[in-house]
């Protein structure tokens, strides 16, 4: 352990002190940090109660949802090759929703990761080998676990360009985490070049590819079989069936994924403009948390922009509708819907909140549209590709213009991008034949 290794330990151990005053002055984060330090206790209450010794056990940690849904792939192939056990940590509590699909046998908050709290979580546990998803490593929890012989790795690695962790400081206090690193698959050579740079030895580092790309391509098979139920309430919305008209009688379905304040006003703001010049659209908006709040203030927009009241999923599901602009008032239907679009928007490019998953709208094989303050790779290369456009409050409502009048030009795009995707499948094989090699290590 280093001199800033020694530091951060200390800070942490005055965090753990203070953690119930922090809890009093955000009470929304109590919970969450009385759950951080009590996680060596619950996992040792799991342990005493279901741990099989004679099973391997494996304990993955990922921030939040996203980076552990993309190694539910893995996950799946893995198990088809060892009878394990699956503990799951995170650092956000909204990852919590997408866990069970993960399918653990203990999950909950990673403790604080002061070497203290993750000597007692390891010893108490007793794993096989410890795997973090994407880029959350940590000093803490590495030490404790070379320091106690269990091995540790990384899968799906990314490392985006304008990553906090490679600024001086945080490489200086994160190198000594990544060099314990046993094996870690990078995500492309690009990414095992950054990886290299935070500390991870060369001869443990391979590319593996992301299995986030498998995780899309099986999530849009299933809406794929699926979506009639969705195209039906479409169709119902719209009082005909594709097949009464033509590709250019057809208006321009644009349906906006994820979305934040800063994404509706742009959308809403170029619908508007299109309606001055009588455009033929649909406008379908799915926030990203559709909470009654969030749809809430989506409506107002919809009224004090375009002085209409907008129609809502669940309205039409029970066989109303007005034939405004779309809000997707419930969780779930996204893919299907990107299986229905001309054009798919995806949120988070505008503000500072970054920009969502691109890859699923490009499976569904359809040209994918997003703002322009992103690091995402995926987006990059799309464009690269000719698969998407980037657009702002002045181009946005000519891009759609431009889409609307060239559906040769649509094609073209989401073919690209579904063979852009489909390229980057078989990631799960690699990162399940890593994890193996640890456990058998």
């Amino acid at each position: 352990m280093n001199l800033i290794e020694t530091a951060y330990g200390a800070l942490l151990g005055v965090f753990r002190v203070l953690s119930p005053l922090l809890g009093v002055l955000r009470p929304g984060h109590a919970a969450d940090l009385a759950e951080r330090r009590n996680a060596p206790g619950l996992m040792a209450l799991w342990a005493r109660a279901a741990r099989q010794a004679d099973r391997p056990l494996l304990w993955l940690h990922g921030p939040s949802a996203g980076e552990l849904l993309g190694a539910e792939p893995v996950l799946a192939t893995l198990r088809r090759e060892l009878d394990l056990q699956l503990c799951v940590t995170f650092t956000s509590g909204s990852a919590r929703p997408a866990v069970d699909r993960l399918q653990p046998d203990f999950a909950g908050l990673a403790p604080v990761d002061s070497p203290r709290q993750c000597r007692s979580a390891i010893a108490a546990l007793e794993p096989s080998a410890i795997v973090f998803a994407k880029l959350d490593v940590w000093p803490g929890l590495t030490g404790a676990a070379v320091a106690l012989g269990v091995p540790i790795g990384l899968i799906n690695g990314t490392v985006r360009p304008d990553s906090s962790r490679l600024r001086p400081l945080a490489r200086r206090l994160l190198r000594p985490a990544y060099a314990r690193l046993q094996r870690a698959g990078a995500a492309t050579a690009t990414d095992r070049e950054r990886l290299l740079a935070l500390g991870v030895r060369s001869e443990a580092c391979t590319v593996t590819g992301d299995a986030a790309f498998d995780l899309v391509l099986d999530r849009v098979a299933k809406a794929r079989a699926s979506a009639s139920s969705a195209h039906r309430l479409l169709e119902r919305r719209a009082g005909q069936t594709p097949d009464e008209t033509t590709d250019a009688e057809m208006p321009l379905r644009i349906v906006a994924g994820s979305t934040w304040p800063e994404d509706e006003a742009l959308l809403l703001g170029a619908a508007a403009e299109l309606r001055q010049d009588a455009f033929p659209f649909e406008l379908i908006l799915v926030p990203h948390q559709p909470t009654a709040s969030a749809v809430d203030r989506l409506r107002h927009r919809c009224r004090e922009i375009l002085n209409e009241e907008p129609d809502l999923w669940t309205r039409i599901a029970s066989g109303r509708s007005s034939g405004a602009p779309l809000i997707v008032d419930v969780v779930g239907p996204l893919a299907e819907l990107y299986l229905a679009a001309d054009v798919a928007y995806v949120g988070g490019g505008l503000g500072d909140t970054g920009l969502h998953s691109v890859i699923e709208p490009a499976a569904a094989g359809v040209p994918v549209v997003f703002g322009p303050r992103h690091s995402r790779r995926e987006a990059s290369e799309l464009l690269t590709r000719g698969a998407a456009r980037e657009i702002d409050a002045t181009s946005a409502a000519a891009v759609l213009r431009e889409l609307s009048g060239r559906p040769d030009v649509r094609r073209r795009m989401g073919e690209l991008a579904r063979t852009y995707v489909g390229e980057g499948a078989g990631a799960a094989s690699a990162g399940a034949d890593l994890i193996a090699g640890l456990i058998a290590s």
